[in-house]
């Protein structure tokens, strides 16, 4: 994701609570308004990144290189 944001193609990214993963996930959305959920690289390559704080997957965000992200509670 790092390597699509230093090229220019991502523009914004949410954070979202996922309650079936007991945590939060990371949502991107590209320029061409296509949206990109993280994905572990542990885990099958399908599998969404969950992280067990806001403040974990706002670091996380922090190090792909956004400034600024938005929380959605719904």
């Amino acid at each position: 994701m790092k390597v699509l944001f230093d090229n220019g193609g991502l523009k914004a990214v949410t954070i979202k609570r996922a309650p079936l993963m007991n945590g939060y996930i990371l949502i991107a959305e590209t320029v061409n308004k296509n949206v990109h959920v993280m994905t572990s690289q542990r885990e099958e390559s399908n599998t969404p990144r969950a992280f067990k704080t806001i403040d974990a997957a706002a670091a996380n965000a922090q190090k792909i290189g956004f400034k600024k992200l938005s929380i959605d509670f719904t």
